[in-house]
Protein backbone atom coordinates (compact mmCIF):
# COMPACT_ATOMS: atom_id res chain seq x y z
CA UNK A 1 0.00 0.00 0.00
CA UNK A 2 1.45 3.37 -0.98
CA UNK A 3 1.76 6.20 1.47
CA UNK A 4 -0.83 8.89 1.15
CA UNK A 5 0.64 12.38 1.48
CA UNK A 6 -1.63 15.29 2.28
CA UNK A 7 -0.13 18.80 1.96
CA UNK A 8 -1.31 21.58 4.28
CA UNK A 9 0.52 24.90 4.35
CA UNK A 10 4.23 24.11 4.84
CA UNK A 11 3.60 20.71 6.41
CA UNK A 12 3.01 17.30 4.95
CA UNK A 13 1.62 14.47 7.01
CA UNK A 14 2.83 11.03 6.07
CA UNK A 15 0.58 8.37 7.57
CA UNK A 16 2.35 5.31 6.17
CA UNK A 17 4.57 5.01 9.28
CA UNK A 18 3.57 4.30 12.85
CA UNK A 19 5.64 7.24 14.07
CA UNK A 20 4.06 10.01 11.91
CA UNK A 21 7.03 12.28 11.28
CA UNK A 22 6.41 15.95 10.79
CA UNK A 23 7.97 17.12 7.56
CA UNK A 24 8.33 20.62 6.23
CA UNK A 25 7.85 21.14 2.52
CA UNK A 26 11.63 21.30 2.04
CA UNK A 27 11.90 17.68 3.21
CA UNK A 28 13.82 18.33 6.49
CA UNK A 29 12.54 16.20 9.36
CA UNK A 30 12.18 18.22 12.53
CA UNK A 31 13.13 16.53 15.79
CA UNK A 32 13.10 19.76 17.79
CA UNK A 33 9.66 19.27 19.41
CA UNK A 34 10.44 15.67 20.28
CA UNK A 35 13.83 16.58 21.80
CA UNK A 36 12.31 19.45 23.79
CA UNK A 37 9.61 17.16 25.14
CA UNK A 38 12.13 14.46 26.08
CA UNK A 39 14.42 16.99 27.80
CA UNK A 40 11.51 18.46 29.77
CA UNK A 41 10.46 14.97 30.89
CA UNK A 42 13.97 14.05 32.03
CA UNK A 43 14.46 17.31 33.93
CA UNK A 44 11.14 16.91 35.72
CA UNK A 45 11.63 13.27 36.72
CA UNK A 46 15.36 13.01 37.47
CA UNK A 47 16.09 12.82 41.24
CA UNK A 48 19.34 14.82 41.06
CA UNK A 49 20.00 15.14 44.80
CA UNK A 50 19.35 11.54 45.66
CA UNK A 51 21.36 10.00 42.86
CA UNK A 52 24.31 12.26 43.42
CA UNK A 53 24.25 11.84 47.21
CA UNK A 54 23.86 8.15 47.76
CA UNK A 55 26.97 5.97 47.95
CA UNK A 56 28.28 2.87 49.60
CA UNK A 57 29.82 3.21 53.07
CA UNK A 58 32.61 0.89 51.92
CA UNK A 59 33.50 3.18 49.01
CA UNK A 60 34.13 6.24 51.20
CA UNK A 61 35.05 4.98 54.67
CA UNK A 62 37.74 2.59 55.87
CA UNK A 63 35.76 0.05 57.90
CA UNK A 64 39.00 -1.54 59.11
CA UNK A 65 40.20 1.76 60.60
CA UNK A 66 38.97 3.63 63.64
CA UNK A 67 38.94 7.25 64.73
CA UNK A 68 37.63 8.96 67.87
CA UNK A 69 36.87 12.67 68.18
CA UNK A 70 35.72 14.83 71.08
CA UNK A 71 33.90 18.05 70.29
CA UNK A 72 30.77 20.18 70.22
CA UNK A 73 27.83 19.56 67.88
CA UNK A 74 27.44 22.54 65.53
CA UNK A 75 24.73 21.21 63.19
CA UNK A 76 22.50 18.15 62.80
CA UNK A 77 20.90 16.98 59.54
CA UNK A 78 18.30 14.31 60.25
CA UNK A 79 17.26 13.57 56.67
CA UNK A 80 17.79 11.02 53.92
CA UNK A 81 19.82 9.42 52.62
CA UNK A 82 22.03 9.55 55.78
CA UNK A 83 21.98 11.66 58.91
CA UNK A 84 24.90 14.05 59.27
CA UNK A 85 26.28 15.55 62.45
CA UNK A 86 28.85 18.34 62.24
CA UNK A 87 31.18 18.47 65.22
CA UNK A 88 33.72 21.21 66.01
CA UNK A 89 36.89 19.62 67.37
CA UNK A 90 39.53 21.75 69.13
CA UNK A 91 43.02 20.28 68.93
CA UNK A 92 45.82 20.71 71.51
CA UNK A 93 47.46 23.48 69.43
CA UNK A 94 44.20 25.48 69.60
CA UNK A 95 43.19 24.89 65.98
CA UNK A 96 39.55 24.04 65.31
CA UNK A 97 38.20 21.72 62.63
CA UNK A 98 34.61 20.91 61.76
CA UNK A 99 34.15 17.15 61.28
CA UNK A 100 31.45 15.99 58.90
CA UNK A 101 30.13 12.73 60.37
CA UNK A 102 27.60 10.48 58.68
CA UNK A 103 25.19 7.92 60.07
CA UNK A 104 22.56 5.52 58.80
CA UNK A 105 19.27 6.69 57.32
CA UNK A 106 16.73 8.38 59.60
CA UNK A 107 14.10 5.63 59.16
CA UNK A 108 16.43 2.95 60.51
CA UNK A 109 17.58 5.16 63.39
CA UNK A 110 13.99 6.04 64.36
CA UNK A 111 13.36 2.34 64.88
CA UNK A 112 16.24 2.39 67.37
CA UNK A 113 14.75 5.35 69.26
CA UNK A 114 16.49 8.29 67.62
CA UNK A 115 14.43 11.40 66.82
CA UNK A 116 15.23 14.65 65.05
CA UNK A 117 16.38 16.34 68.27
CA UNK A 118 18.22 13.40 69.87
CA UNK A 119 21.44 15.40 69.43
CA UNK A 120 21.35 19.11 70.07
CA UNK A 121 23.54 21.93 68.80
CA UNK A 122 26.01 22.89 71.54
CA UNK A 123 26.08 19.42 73.07
CA UNK A 124 29.54 17.96 73.83
CA UNK A 125 30.04 14.46 72.41
CA UNK A 126 32.71 11.83 71.87
CA UNK A 127 32.28 9.97 68.59
CA UNK A 128 33.96 6.83 67.33
CA UNK A 129 33.72 5.54 63.81
CA UNK A 130 35.29 4.71 60.49
CA UNK A 131 37.63 7.33 58.97
CA UNK A 132 37.45 8.41 55.34
CA UNK A 133 40.01 7.00 52.90
CA UNK A 134 41.15 10.49 51.89
CA UNK A 135 42.08 11.52 55.48
CA UNK A 136 39.63 14.44 55.40
CA UNK A 137 37.77 15.26 58.63
CA UNK A 138 34.91 12.85 57.91
CA UNK A 139 33.79 9.64 59.56
CA UNK A 140 30.99 7.12 59.50
CA UNK A 141 29.61 7.10 63.05
CA UNK A 142 29.63 3.87 65.07
CA UNK A 143 28.99 5.21 68.60
CA UNK A 144 28.32 8.56 70.22
CA UNK A 145 28.93 9.08 73.94
CA UNK A 146 27.02 12.06 75.30
CA UNK A 147 28.03 14.27 78.24
CA UNK A 148 25.64 12.42 80.55
CA UNK A 149 27.37 9.13 79.69
CA UNK A 150 24.54 7.73 77.58
CA UNK A 151 25.61 5.95 74.43
CA UNK A 152 23.95 6.22 71.03
CA UNK A 153 24.68 3.45 68.58
CA UNK A 154 24.49 4.09 64.86
CA UNK A 155 23.43 0.66 63.69
CA UNK A 156 20.51 -0.97 61.98
CA UNK A 157 18.85 -4.22 62.92
CA UNK A 158 19.16 -5.94 66.29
Amino acid sequence: MAAEIVTRDKMAICDAHLCHYLRYSDGVTTMRPLCALLLAYLLCTAPFDETAAHHSVFAVYDINGSVTIDGVVTEVWFKSPHIRVFVEVTYEDGSKVIWNTHGHNPSALRRRGWVRDTLKVGERVTMSGDPSYDSSPKMFIRTIVREDGSILENKVGN
